[in-house]
């Protein structure tokens, strides 16, 4: 059988427990958040850079990196260069060197690291050789600049990464560029339970060099010509790198969850337009449940009205 100075004891000792396991917990999340704040979260100026570039010439570019001024420590970085594509979502992604990424062989950095001290900027230099015979067309790679604490051990310098960025390029290759492509799946769903009105479509750039597809979506009331979203001031802008397909969309992010609308959704590639105009319709389920059976029972009134009349 307890005791009251038993139970009392024991009431202490998971307090003292709890105490120690929270203190424990946010002395962990401080720890986690000075390496983060050590390590240094950056931007970059510009984040990518479209260029034209002449076989036989050097181009020599830059950025940024920004150390800003409400971190209160300096980072340390290192460079290296990586080819990239877009995936069917235009997200980048690293990929193997291929035809497309043979500008990172002529690509050289002035230097492969370095330090950034609070509320300092540090210019990235690269040089760009392009050999006489380079193909016309796209040539793409990104820097990417990491970012940690620097360990010294046995003499030796270890990055523990932290925070990452990439520079992008997207270069052209003056000569006989080929432009062309195609755009299936144009489309905006006409009927939805729940979610956001969206036009997408899947645009395939056919070419030899990136190029650029530009979305617009327009909402108006059923019986008004008054929008009630647009985006033509600042359409909907993707990539479409040479030999992808990438799924594009324009979403209106404050679709009511009931209403009647009419919706026109735009895409313009290389020159040729294709063009959505739809009624789009709205329902929850439990409202589209309400109206069946508001409609059943209507049905039945009248019927069992009718076999009254019958009798």
């Amino acid at each position: 059988m307890f005791t009251r100075n038993h139970t009392i004891k024991r009431i202490l000792s998971l307090a003292f427990s709890f105490a120690a396991g929270l203190l424990a917990l946010l002395g962990t999340n401080n720890a986690y958040a000075d390496e983060l704040e050590t390590g240094g979260v950056f931007s970059l100026s510009p984040m990518n850079q479209m260029i034209t570039l002449t076989p036989g010439e050097t181009y020599n570019g830059n950025f940024q990196i920004i150390n800003p001024a409400n971190n209160q420590h300096e980072f340390y970085y290192t460079l290296e260069i990586e080819p990239f594509t877009t995936d069917n979502d235009n997200n980048i992604e690293f990929v193997a060197k291929d035809n497309y990424s043979l500008i990172t062989e002529w690509t050289t950095l002035e230097k492969t690291g370095g330090v950034v001290y609070p509320n300092e900027n540090q210019e990235v230099r690269f040089s760009i050789s392009v050999p006489e015979d380079a193909p016309a067309g796209g040539q793409y790679f990104t820097i990417v600049v990491k970012s940690g604490e620097y360990a010294v051990a046995n003499s030796s310098v270890d990055l523990k990464e932290v925070y990452k960025a990439s520079h992008l390029i997207y270069a052209d290759i003056a000569g006989e560029t080929v432009r062309k492509g195609s755009m299936t799946n144009v489309d905006v769903p006409g009927f939805l339970f729940s979610g956001k009105i969206t036009g997408s479509a899947a645009i395939t750039n056919e070419g030899n060099v990136h190029s650029q597809a530009t979305h617009t979506l327009q909402v108006f009331p059923l019986f008004s010509s008054e929008e009630l979203f647009t985006n033509e001031e600042d359409p909907k802008k993707s990539w479409i790198m040479p030999g992808n397909t990438t799924v594009s969309s324009v979403t209106w992010e404050e679709t009511p969850n009931v209403g009647i609308f009419h919706v026109i959704y735009d895409v313009e590639y290389e020159g040729v337009n294709s063009n959505v105009d739809k009624i789009v319709i709205i329902c929850p389920l439990w409202l589209l449940l309400l109206i069946f059976l508001a409609i059943f029972l209507i049905i039945f009134k009248i019927l069992w009205g009718k076999k009254r009349e019958k009798k």
